[in-house]
């Protein structure tokens, strides 16, 4: 059955348009894109940083997943966003993939905090 929730093929193509894309946008300071299993497949971190950001990405997940499957209806989660003073991380799971994006978080607002 063919839907507006088929999910694309995540081809190498794909992978490789989206790591482009998000390096162009203002701010984007590293871009991991892992596979279903949590191997990183393009970044632009070094390796070591890369194993170390997937690896602690998937305990963050199945702790943030198990919270969420307590909600009432349970639910799943489709992007995380976590900002602190410096960095804002955006994490976008699906069936294929794993995009987790770190930015600068130094804008307008945060600058009006700084004394």
């Amino acid at each position: 059955m063919q839907g507006s929730d088929a999910q694309p093929k995540r081809t190498q193509s794909y992978v490789n348009e989206a790591y482009r894309l998000l390096l162009e946008k203002p701010g984007v300071e590293e871009v991991l894109i892992m596979n279903h299993s949590g191997v990183p497949v393009k970044t632009s971190m070094s390796r070591q940083d890369a194993l170390q950001h997937a690896c602690l990405y998937d305990n963050f997940r199945e702790k943030t997943q198990a919270f969420l499957q307590k909600l009432e209806p349970p639910q799943t989660l489709t992007m995380l966003r976590v900002r602190t003073k410096l960095h804002e991380v955006l994490i976008t799971p699906d069936a294929k993939i794993t995009i987790l994006v770190v930015q600068n978080a130094k804008d307008a607002y945060m600058k009006s905090l700084d004394p």
